[in-house]
């Protein structure tokens, strides 16, 4: 791309060589343009409440046609969520030009399916402005820009339903370990379904899953392994002593105290939770890594900055 990107920017729009793109205003929308110099294109951003408009199967009908009308276009699509991209393949003393004719399609389309500039973060429509974002532009609003700056999560965390959840997603993964205990198999799978889905229910009613969260189920999952493994051996002892003995599942569970005084009992069956617990934390070790590191970057404060 061997274009001065001042000269190319429609008109009203500045460039920005600091942070490398270009904004502007036309009609009521402000867009952001990002000179893509390896891919010989521009990406023309549109941070739009499409998800709210009434008229938002009307627009994305209106985006799929673009390609087709405008040879130059090389791709006009929607990321399911606030973010409207078209990008402009660079044709040097054309390029103002197809950018300004794309711009403005963009803003009466917008005008007349009911679109609104929102925030990049949130999704809401507000007053926004520029900035990039860990050196990446986008249009936030004030409060996302001082959560993100600090660092403070978007979602607020749920520590009871949180452990609600957890409690339920680790009662589901135990299900395995108990099915796979009956057929004489202990298997790290059943201890990464246990933790998986520990983590999982947290997160859906918590709302977040935090490094605390992750911890919580963690000694969730612990417990509950221990928890699968009494089952399982209540299952057996109905299953082996019969109805003349047990009545019910619950009635086998009064007999586990008296049936580990036996030293073999005792034994197999601490021998079953360490290789089980072995089992668990190695398949579930790059799970929990992961998913602390991704709680970290979370809290992490962004490097913010307005152009």
């Amino acid at each position: 791309m061997n274009v001065q990107m001042e000269y190319v920017a429609p008109d009203g729009f500045v460039f920005e060589r600091a942070q490398n793109v270009m904004h502007g205003r036309y009609g009521s929308i402000e867009f952001l343009i990002v000179p893509m110099l390896t891919e010989n294109q521009f990406q023309i951003q549109l941070y739009a409440d499409g998800e709210n408009s009434s008229g938002k199967s009307q627009f994305l009908e209106y985006l799929q046609t673009l390609q087709q009308r405008h040879s130059f276009v090389a791709y006009a699509g929607h990321n399911g969520r606030e973010l409207i991209s078209v990008y402009v393949a660079s044709r040097e003393q054309e390029d103002k030009e197809n950018l300004t004719l794309v711009i403005s399609e963009l803003s009466r389309k917008c005008e007349e399916y009911g679109l609104h500039n929102c925030c990049a973060s949130c999704g809401k429509v507000r007053s926004v402005s520029r900035m990039t974002v860990d050196r990446v532009p986008a249009l936030l609003c004030h409060d996302c820009e001082m959560q993100l700056s600090s660092g403070r999560a978007e979602k607020k965390e749920n520590v009871l339903l949180g452990i609600i959840g957890a409690v339920a997603g680790v009662l589901l993964g135990s299900v395995l370990w108990v099915f796979l205990g009956q057929i004489g198999f202990i298997a790290g799978i059943a201890g990464y379904v246990i933790v998986f889905g520990g983590m999982k229910g947290y997160e859906l009613l918590g709302k977040k899953l935090s490094k605390g969260g992750i911890v919580i189920c963690v000694l969730l999952s612990f417990l509950m392994i221990a928890g699968a493994e009494f089952v399982s051996l209540a299952i057996t002892i109905y299953k082996e002593m019969g109805s003349l003995f047990v009545s019910s599942i619950w009635d086998a569970f009064s007999w586990i105290p008296e049936l580990m005084k036996e030293t073999e009992l005792a034994m197999g069956v601490a021998k079953d939770l360490v290789v089980g617990y072995i089992l668990a934390i190695w398949a579930s070790y790059s799970l929990i890594k992961y998913s602390w590191r991704q709680a970290g970057e979370k809290q992490r404060p962004h490097t913010i900055e307005r152009f």
